[in-house]
């Protein structure tokens, strides 16, 4: 078995190999790294995409760009990744055609991450949610090599997934840790005073 420092080496030479940047090379490199790592089949989903032929992919450029069958899933990973910081993107776009889905995962976690943007990816063949705390949900077991007419929905705005009365609860607890406010409680020390020092 292969370390994944040789996985990602190999990943980066061969894409340098193929045309890309030694940038992209570098991401590249490293999401198939970490797909690995995860127990996914990163290195057989690269494979396919050399197979299949770098030059016979769509390069993402714009986001409503025109053409978007057969998108290049490390173009489409990089585009979100660099530019999913940006206000105007903060909505929902549709693609015709994505090859090898699973090596956008990647750059999308990291994207959520370093953005803080939520990522909603759907198809009728898979689901993918990410949140800026990595943590990300498929609706299945095996993401396909192909998917087709899909839609990607950024937002920065998080879902509230808890009740109102579990917060008030909460938030009543909470205030059990304050101190009511009088000058004995003063002069004894309670409160911040006048020097911080956390």
């Amino acid at each position: 078995m292969q370390s994944l420092y040789e996985i990602e080496t190999t990943i980066k030479r061969v894409s340098k190999s193929k045309g890309l940047s030694w940038g992209v090379a570098e991401e590249i490199g490293k999401a198939i790294r970490s797909l690995e790592q995860s127990n996914l089949n990163g290195l057989e989903s690269f494979k396919r995409i050399i197979d299949y032929g770098l030059d016979n992919l769509t390069k993402l450029l714009q986001a409503d760009q025109s053409n978007t069958q057969k998108l290049c899933p490390i173009h489409f990973g990089l585009f979100f990744y660099d530019q999913s910081h940006r206000k105007e993107i903060h909505k929902t776009f549709h693609f015709d055609g994505l090859k090898e889905p699973l090596i956008v995962i990647p750059f999308i976690l990291k994207a959520a991450k370093k953005n803080l943007v939520y990522f909603d990816f759907n198809s009728k063949d898979f689901s993918l949610s990410v949140t800026p705390g990595n943590i990300f949900s498929l609706t299945k077991d095996k993401i396909p090599q192909d998917i087709s007419n899909f839609s990607l929905s950024l937002t920065t705005q998080r879902e509230v997934n808890y009740s109102s009365n579990a917060w008030d609860k909460l938030y009543q607890l909470s205030l059990d840790t304050f101190v009511e406010e009088s000058e004995e409680k003063k002069l004894s020390g309670a409160g911040a005073g006048l020097t911080d020092n956390d």
